[in-house]
């Protein structure tokens, strides 16, 4: 079959001097990646020589060589940067550049990602655009900052920003007379390259001839009456079995990715920890993992585990049969890259065939982005799909895009079967989003050194490594929506279906704690631990970490609020809590005693009606004012506060009530003295981990 005939004309930047422009991004989960590919495709259409890449990839100096830079970055942690820019960062916070006006060449705009339910929302944009003033850089578009938390997403923010920016370059840096913008229907040329290495037999000769695809077309009619029942459609087909004279295992291969600075870990508990007939599939996962041998007690606690999840078999091979790639599947493939646009998390076997990357490499379950339906539509020559996808795309109405895709949690490999008249070639494979590993927090803390027992990936006679422990607490997705078939998480069912003894790929994050653990006042200090379902795992490895302590005396006094739906059902680790020494738990079980009169009902009816959510609930937050004076006697010793849980309503909810603690234990004197309280090192260190 061999490569398709491509559905829309690719055209080429004019290059003109002077016209340039450097879009650097920090990300963690890609979202910022993502968006500044997005922002640099725009200006490669408006003809300027456009360079993107990760900030630490860049020194100072490279800013004074373009005409105008944009950054577009995340924040992390408690405020924090993200982790691929902290060496410009640096760069740019040294003391010997203040008073400098070293920048003053550079001209710059800035773009913000962030969660409104974080205290410091947009922190690491608002601290970069501070620093590049103060340097005297000056802005030639304002800085726009997108949040998480809105009913559409980033998108609600960014488009009418990237609209607005793209009409401010228009105007700003005019194109010449007789020169216009590259426009949207015409495809921009690739930043890679993708070859399939030759092999022997006729199919080399389709290969490396281009041959097209043959595509079925349907009835006019047909189309249309499909596309009416695409967004209200809920007969999706069930992912298909085994097909006949094809042999296509059920589960991932074992081979594992050669990533940097992971480690091959050994599955050594899979136990789902709530009952078959609970609502969510929460499980307690261990993993056994060898590593360098380290002097002395050592914790994980604070901690990210990271999981680098696969595609399963039967999607793969859906994919593969959609785009008709079958006798280029097994070829192996090698790649050339532009300078700076290999993707981040992007690692790939030695001599990897088409199915490998297909399996290792990208989330084809993953809900599409606006860019990947813009990306459909040049490679389909069905005018109706193209005018289909076109519709779904306008930047001015996302309502209709949203209803389609992220309301029902619609899966790549779902769209694509939407619209069969798509046939992407295999050269342009990188358009399809890199699989990003999940991050679970630790929930085991203390010495993590385990005795080497049945180990898999252990050796008896190496005696420079020691075997690690790590625990993990996973609330699996899944779930339904309009579409029949249940929707899941591409790692929750990758974790579900892993058995005991299996070998996976892990890493560790380093954790965003604002207090050292090592600092031996950790141990002593009072602590006030709020978390919600699995939120629990972070502070049960805090808790692990503070019975370190020799002198059990010298812990200091530990509050926990706790909150889930049944005490039965997902109170997670309670058998645990009376071992713990110095530790007052005070449950909030949301769902048990869930019972009262019609009266009340109508009461809280109207409570919830005038926008009060909780009203007539058992959430953390009742519980901490319910216990204001004990809250009270640990805010004035200077406690630790730790919130982990759900980033939705949660984080905010308890901040208020730990507001209204301190009035009511008369740690402070109004509302407005406690809402700076808490922000203040002096009196508590506040750390938020919520997702």
């Amino acid at each position: 079959m061999g490569e398709p005939v491509l559905a829309a004309s690719v055209a080429q930047p004019i290059t003109m001097e002077g016209r340039n422009i450097i879009v650097l991004y920090g990300s963690e989960t890609g979202n910022g990646e993502e968006i500044a590919m997005e922002l640099a495709k725009m200006a490669e259409r408006l003809h300027f020589n456009t360079v993107v890449g990760e900030m630490d990839d860049f020194k100072l100096t490279d800013l004074l060589r373009y005409s105008l830079a944009i950054f577009v970055t995340s924040t992390t942690g408690q405020g924090d940067m993200p982790k691929n820019t902290t060496t410009l960062w640096k760069s740019l916070r040294r003391t010997k550049l203040n008073n400098t006006n070293c920048l003053a060449p550079v001209k710059f705009s800035i773009f913000g990602l962030g969660d409104s339910s974080y205290p410091k929302f947009n922190w690491a944009a608002r601290k970069l655009r501070v620093r590049l003033l103060q340097l005297g850089a000056s802005e030639f578009f304002r800085p726009g900052e997108a949040d998480e938390r809105h009913e559409n997403g980033l998108d609600s923010i960014y488009l009418p920003w990237y609209q607005e920016l793209r009409e401010s370059l228009l105007s700003q840096f005019p194109l010449p007379k007789g020169i216009e913008p590259i426009p949207d229907d015409a495809q921009l040329p690739p930043k890679y390259n993708i070859r399939l290495v030759p092999s022997t037999g006729s199919v080399k000769d389709k290969i490396t001839n281009g041959e097209g695809h043959v595509s079925q077309v349907e009835d006019n009619e047909q189309l249309a009456a499909r596309f009416e029942r695409m967004s209200t459609d809920s007969e999706a087909t069930e992912a298909p079995g085994q097909k006949d004279g094809t042999d296509v295992p059920d589960s991932p291969p074992a081979k594992l990715l050669p990533i940097p600075g992971s480690s091959t870990a050994q599955v050594v508990c899979n136990k789902r920890v709530t009952p078959e007939d609970h609502w969510q599939d929460v499980r307690h996962i261990e993993f056994k993992v060898r590593s360098p041998r380290r002097n002395g007690a050592m914790s994980f606690a604070g901690q990210t585990l990271l999981i680098y999840p696969k595609n399963y078999p039967e999607d793969v091979q859906k994919l593969i049969d959609l785009m008709e790639w079958s006798e280029v599947a097994e070829q192996r493939i090698e790649i050339d890259w532009a300078k700076g646009t290999r993707p981040r998390d992007y690692h790939i076997f030695k001599n990897a065939t088409i199915r490998d990357v297909l399996t290792h490499n990208f989330d084809i379950s993953a809900v599409p982005k606006r860019t990947f339906l813009e990306f459909m539509a040049y490679h389909t020559t069905n005018p109706l799909e193209k005018e289909r996808l076109q519709e779904l795309t306008q930047r001015g109405d996302s309502d209709e895009f949203y209803d389609y895709t992220s309301r029902p949690r619609r899966t790549i490999l779902e769209v694509l079967e939407d619209f069969p008249g798509v046939k992407i070639p295999y050269t342009r494979l990188l358009e399809f989003p890199i699989i990003r590993p999940r991050e679970f927090s630790l929930c085991n803390g203390g010495d993590p050194t385990v005795n080497v027992k049945d180990l898999v990936i252990s050796d008896e006679q190496d005696t420079t490594t020691d075997v690690y422990k790590f625990e993990i607490l996973a609330a699996l997705v899944h779930y339904r929506t309009i579409i029949r078939k249940p929707r899941q998480g591409l790692c929750s069912r990758y974790l579900r279906h892993l058995p005991v003894g299996t070998t996976v790929q892990i890493g560790i994050k380093p954790p965003s704690s604002p207090f050292a653990m090592d600092d031996p006042s950790f141990y002593s200090r009072p602590l006030i631990g709020v978390a919600t379902g699995t939120g629990i795992a972070p502070f049960r490895a805090l808790l692990q970490d503070r019975c370190l302590v020799q002198d059990q005396q010298k812990m200091g006094p530990t509050l926990l609020f706790f909150g889930c739906r049944n005490a039965a059902a997902d109170y997670h680790f309670r058998e645990e809590w009376y071992t713990v020494p110095n530790l007052t738990v005070h449950p909030a079980f949301s769902r048990d005693n869930d019972s009262s009169s019609t009266e009340e009902e109508t009461k809280l009816a109207l409570q919830r009606a005038a926008g009060i959510y909780d009203a007539g609930k058992n959430y953390v937050q009742h519980q901490i004012r319910q216990h204001a004076a004990e809250v009270g006697e640990l805010l004035r010793r200077n406690p630790i506060i730790v919130v982990c849980g759900n980033s939705g309503r949660m984080p905010k909810s308890v901040r208020e009530a730990l507001e209204d603690a301190a009035v009511g234990s008369g740690v402070v004197v109004d509302r407005e003295e406690a809402k700076g309280w808490f922000d203040r090192k002096e009196n508590c260190v506040y750390w938020q981990e919520t997702w």
